[in-house]
């Protein structure tokens, strides 16, 4: 049997691994609606693509540019002086990072909103993926 790498005097560089594709950065904004009885904004997101049919914290779509807080609050679940937190939530799916800016807001009781009221001790019933996880537990240290 033949092994050019032992011919070659060099078996530890293989196999050669072939180097990963660098994964693209894609940018959103989630927003953390407070309402009556301290319950948060939540929706379901469409049962086809990435995470499909659970539950979310809305947001805008995540795209290859950061977001201005003014150009994303037209996105809003619900009308509110929306506040950023500091610093970002930072997700890795298989094909891509994702880093959200989180904004805040008190939705008075009665206003029209895109999605439905969770109170918090609902929410280990809800479909929630581990990156709407990381949101939610930014409203409590608020950091």
């Amino acid at each position: 049997m033949y092994c050019q790498a032992r011919d070659g005097g060099n078996p530890e560089e293989f196999p050669r691994k072939k180097k990963k594709a660098a994964k693209p950065t894609r940018y959103g904004v989630a927003f953390l609606g407070i309402g009556p009885a301290n319950g948060m904004i939540l929706r379901r997101r469409p049962l086809s693509g990435l995470l499909g049919g659970m539950t979310e914290v809305p947001s805008t779509d995540w795209r290859e540019q950061p977001w201005d807080t003014g150009e994303a609050v037209l996105f809003a679940p619900a009308l509110s002086d929306w506040r950023r937190l500091d610093g970002v939530v930072r997700h890795t799916f298989t094909h891509f990072h994702l880093e959200l800016s989180v904004v805040t807001g008190n939705i008075a009781a009665g206003s029209l909103i895109d999605g439905f009221w969770c109170l918090p001790e609902e929410l280990e019933n809800q479909a929630l993926p581990t990156v709407m996880k990381k949101i939610i537990r930014r409203r409590t240290s608020g950091s």
